[in-house]
């Protein structure tokens, strides 16, 4: 089976930085769910056509890690390819690559194929794998599962309230997946933020969430260590259904 890796050039732009006119992780999420868009687009499964066909990809899990973040006016390339399909589940890897071909970033993501009409899960046609190409190696070898909250984690930390905007809202009609990022970072502490560097993203989806809704960000303290801390987090809707949790790892 011929696999087609997928390549696409980005540009650090000026509302993409931080203070330190570094790319955020923000950012970095929406170039690699713009790279995989334009991929299903250029084989001819793209948005319009999976609209027509009712049916959409749901992203279900990121697992993101960064050496480093290009800076502003710096050119990334984004290389992406499918590692593979099963039943209404589709894998896809990412490389983030500088100008000097070396390699600052891997992501790897699970993504489950939906029937907008029924609102289910429908199992992907078995010509994805030829019109994707398949390629097994991952970009992260550690497998993706799901993140496990500790109990009574949903009660502790520190804890924000925010509301769905409409400018949250993607083609799906539900909030954009990078935006469940944007809640999990303003609740991590002030100087773990400004002082570290996010290396380390794992984000598990559970439910979406839409216009409206109002939203709880908590963090929490998973492990602290010398040189870094991990944080636990966790994104409930309308009456503390939870959406969304995840981990964070930042170093010195």
């Amino acid at each position: 089976m011929e696999n087609r890796k997928y390549r696409m050039e980005f540009k650090v732009h000026y509302h993409e930085v931080n203070p330190y006119e570094q790319a955020t992780p923000l950012t970095i999420l929406h170039y690699l769910e713009d790279a995989a868009i334009s991929h299903s687009e250029a084989v001819g499964q793209g948005i319009k056509r999976l609209k027509i066909e009712k049916h959409a990809w749901i992203l279900n899990q990121w697992h993101l890690q960064m050496s480093r973040y290009p800076i502003l006016g710096e050119k990334v390339m984004i290389e992406t390819w499918s590692a593979g399909f099963e039943r209404f589940y589709g894998s896809r890897d990412f490389l983030i690559i500088d100008e000097d071909q070396k390699i600052i970033g891997r992501a790897t993501s699970l993504w489950i194929f939906y029937n907008t009409e029924s609102m289910r899960p429908s199992r992907i046609p078995s010509d994805f794998q030829d019109i994707y190409g398949i390629d097994l190696m991952r970009a992260i070898e550690e497998p993706l599962d799901q993140l496990q909250i500790e109990e009574g984690e949903q009660k502790e930390g520190i804890e924000q309230i925010f509301t769905v905007r409409r400018s949250d809202i993607d083609t799906n009609g539900h909030v954009n997946n990078a935006n469940y990022l944007q809640w999990m970072l303003e609740v991590v502490p002030e100087d773990a933020y400004q002082n570290n560097q996010l290396t380390d993203l794992k984000i598990t989806y559970k439910k979406a969430a839409t216009y409206g809704t109002s939203i709880c960000s908590k963090c929490c303290v998973a492990n602290h260590q010398i040189n870094s801390t991990a944080y636990r987090h966790v994104i409930l809707g309308n009456d503390c259904q939870e959406l969304a949790r995840g981990k964070t790892v930042w170093i010195k």
